[in-house]
């Protein structure tokens, strides 16, 4: 849905009522432009329901707080200040009653800002404000992988975080699938991200199976229950051939066309890697050494033995599974 600015918003109330005349004209607004229906925040045509009132709040206060909304939204661009006075009550606009909070933020690394033509009067200009991230290039995996790979003596992961919505997901996709690698930086707190460049991977011994609840016949739809049963069980991988030999809790592993860490869990309602720093898998693809005894006095949460490869995720009905099922 577009407001009347020809943005793009998530969320519905961040959308500004149009008015008639802009409604009409909706179809010859382009994408890149701002409409003609601009308001300023107190007119009481364009005055929602309910602002939030920001009077209380220093102007370090009113800055942070709109960081954190240019940066929630950043996928959006720059958004005009009735958007920002919208959901936060500070006022952006020319001669606004927040105009120290305007300085703030032209003078802030972490803000871009854009002048374009006021819609109300375009003989004068407004700023648009969008949140700049420290690598703007970067707007998704492929992006990620090809900013680290050009980072050849290593990139904070906290730089990255600020990317795009999602961007630590990804990051940890390429640490488990060895894409990169990742040195963890006690100092800091803070893991350095190096490019991998040409992987070599080594084929285990071995054939692997699955032991899945079986689904019904094509024309019966699968229970909840039954997917819900496959998916636990997939994430042990049953072997000919004892494994241990060759891989160690936390290394790198492919199934099925799919990558995973062997999982050394101590805690079922942590994902691999929330587990405390002794059970997390190392930020490389393999390691020099077994994990600590103590999590084995804890106790793992999955069985890893002879004939057991326990999996820090689950494969995919149409992925892994499936690929499995067909090299039988």
């Amino acid at each position: 849905m577009a407001n009347s600015y020809g943005f793009d918003f998530l969320r519905n109330e961040h959308n500004l009522a149009p008015s008639s005349s802009a409604t009409a004209d909706s179809s010859a607004i382009s994408s890149s432009s701002v409409a003609t229906a601009y308001q300023r925040p107190n007119s009481a045509n364009n005055a929602p329901a309910v602002i939030p009132d920001a009077s209380h709040k220093s102007d370090l206060e009113k800055q942070a707080d709109v960081l954190l909304f240019l940066r929630h939204h950043r996928s959006s661009g720059c958004l005009p200040p009735p958007v920002i006075y919208k959901s936060l009550g500070i006022d952006l606009s020319d001669g606004g009653t927040d105009a120290a909070v305007v300085t703030m933020l032209l003078n802030n690394p972490k803000v871009n800002v854009e002048e374009v033509p006021d819609p109300e009067n375009p003989s004068l200009n407004m700023n648009l404000f969008g949140y700049r991230a420290k690598f703007s290039t970067v707007r998704d995996k492929a992006t990620l992988l090809a900013q680290i790979n050009r980072c050849k003596n290593g990139v904070k992961w906290n730089d990255l975080m600020d990317a795009y919505e999602g961007v630590e997901k990804d990051l940890q996709k390429l640490l488990t699938g060895g894409e990169i690698l990742g040195v963890t930086n006690p100092e800091e707190k803070d893991k350095i991200l190096f490019p991998r460049g040409e992987s070599f991977l080594v084929e285990l011994d071995g054939c692997v199976t699955l032991e899945l609840p079986k689904l019904p016949p094509p024309s019966i739809a699968p229970s909840a229950g039954i997917l819900q049963a496959r998916k636990l069980h997939s994430r042990i991988v049953k072997t000919d051939v004892d494994p241990r030999l060759q891989i160690r809790r936390g290394e790198a592993i492919r199934v099925g066309g799919e990558w995973f860490r062997v999982s050394s869990a101590v805690r079922e309602d942590l994902p691999l890697d929330k587990q405390p720093p002794r059970a997390q898998a190392p930020p490389s693809v393999v390691s020099m050494k077994e994990l600590s005894k103590k999590n084995e006095v804890d106790g793992y949460v999955r069985r890893f033995d002879s004939r057991t490869i326990p999996l820090d995720g689950t494969l995919s009905e149409n992925g892994g599974i499936g690929a499995l099922a067909k090299a039988k």
